[in-house]
């Protein structure tokens, strides 16, 4: 009995069909070359069409593997959303959660986001979809015969099931909004203090609820959020782990059964029942990839093409031995901005005559991004910081051995990463295969993860 999971990321679509008897897994990755350009460089905007597309061809790769498909889960990236018209159809390109119109300016010196918050007392923050519709609201840009606006994930499980409106489910509901995360249903009366019209909305239906059939027979369930199936893709034991998330952007993640309010960090529903305390910062694996720019920038400054030189990401991973040295450049990774405060920029200081090398520097970003995920482990209160397990997901904690090591010696932990692949759409596949009843709860599934074997041992961590 196999299953399917698909997650549509920022940079990447990636598919697992999981056997769940033979407790295996194969997975498929596509580059999402969906980008659209645009004069505003605050935009961010990818062709939703060709992202179900490549979606569809993943999936129908692994049926026609084989057959016996029992289900099929579905999660991506969160926060952005599209408009729709009545029969499901796109008009207009997804505006994704790094979209920066939030930003802009609105009143006194105020961005549409700070405004939002402030006259509803919902803390939002630009990318973030209703923050997003606001904008466009203001400016005249919802589509004319628009009839609701869904996530990417809601609008892939209308394309595969046939379904002409949206269905979203509490943990992607919650990332476009004006969310009341204990009641699990938009806030209605903030969106009407701002004039915003609450029949656009999805539909809020339970994370895994069945939503329709691809292909008239393979189940189809409601979507989740990326954040929340990373977690339940690679994480055994749900109460007593911490996860480092490191893709694009990167997160720090525990699981609370109770609602907990923290300052910098996100609470989010969490499938099957309790909360997601997520710690988000914007620039992650996207601040090497900023630096491996830089370097081939200069490359072409001295006229050398930089496809002469070595591999970028293969130096890093040769690094993992060398000694970090004590005087390091120290990088303040806020490329893009924190959710905190927008108009927070990249830092780099504590340059010296001796230190400022290409070694050093990456090492420095590297302990960088580290340092910015351990400032939220920091920020939690003692009882939620005891957790015996610290596990790394995300193909830059998987192949970036030097930072995996840096997780390691700041944390104090042994870092555990799963044996499989694109962990999103493995705990999509897992959510599907709860859905359908053959995990008798969505919580037991983490017996179907293993951990990759230490590379050596760290004396003193668990």
């Amino acid at each position: 009995m196999r299953f399917i999971g698909i997650d549509l990321g920022t940079t990447s679509i990636s598919g697992v069909a999981l056997d769940l008897e033979k407790g295996t897994s194969t997975a498929i990755s596509r580059q999402n070359n969906s980008n659209l350009g645009s004069k505003n460089t605050w935009e961010a905007l990818q062709d939703p069409e060709l992202i179900a597309g490549i979606a569809q061809e993943i999936i129908d790769q692994f049926i026609d593997d084989g057959p016996g498909i029992a289900g099929i889960g579905i999660t991506g990236q969160m926060h952005g959303i599209l408009y729709v018209d009545l029969d499901g159809n796109p008009l207009s390109p997804l505006f994704t959660w790094q979209d920066g119109r939030g930003n802009l300016l609105y009143k006194n010196d105020r961005s549409y986001a700070e405004f939002l918050s402030r006259e509803t007392g919902s803390p939002v923050a630009s990318g973030y979809g209703l923050v997003t519709h606001f904008y466009n609201s203001c400016h005249g840009l919802i589509p004319a015969n628009a009839a609701k606006l869904c996530t990417i994930t809601d609008f892939l499980v209308m394309k595969l099931t046939g379904r002409k409106t949206p269905v979203i489910d509490p943990s992607n509901a919650a990332a476009l909004g004006f969310f009341d995360l204990k009641k699990l249903r938009f806030n209605e009366g903030s969106l009407k203090k701002v004039a915003l019209d609450c029949r656009i909305l999805p539909e809020v239906r339970p994370s895994g609820e069945l939503a329709g059939y691809y292909q008239k027979s393979i189940p189809v369930y409601v979507g989740i959020g990326d954040n929340q199936a990373g977690f339940l893709g690679a994480v055994r034991d749900l109460p007593n782990s911490i996860l480092v998330n490191v893709g694009t952007s990167a997160q720090l993640s525990i699981y609370s059964t109770k609602y907990v309010r923290i300052k910098t960090f996100e609470t989010r529903p969490f499938p099957g029942g309790g909360y997601l305390l997520t710690g988000a910062a914007l620039c992650g694996g996207k601040s090497l990839s900023l630096l491996k720019t830089f370097f081939a920038d200069t490359l072409k400054l001295f006229g050398h093409s930089p496809d002469e030189g070595a591999d970028f990401y293969q130096i890093i991973s040769q690094m993992e031995d060398t000694a970090f040295p004590k005087d390091l450049p120290k990088v303040a990774p806020f490329f893009n901005g924190r959710r905190t405060d927008p108009r927070a920029r990249g830092v780099i200081s504590n340059l010296s005559l001796t230190n400022f090398t290409p070694e050093n520097l990456i090492v420095g970003f590297t302990k960088g991004i580290v340092d910015e995920i351990f400032e939220f482990y920091q920020k939690m209160p003692a009882k939620l910081r005891r957790k015996q397990f610290l596990v790394g997901a995300g193909n830059a904690v998987r192949y970036n051995k030097l930072l995996g090591r840096s997780l390691e010696d700041q944390f104090g932990r042994r870092l555990h990463i799963p044996k499989h692949r694109e962990e999103a759409a493995f705990g999509a596949c897992l959510l599907a295969a709860a859905a359908g009843k053959y995990i008798d709860h969505l919580f037991n599934a983490g017996g179907m993860i293993e951990f990759e074997a230490a590379k050596s041992p760290v004396i003193g961590r668990p």
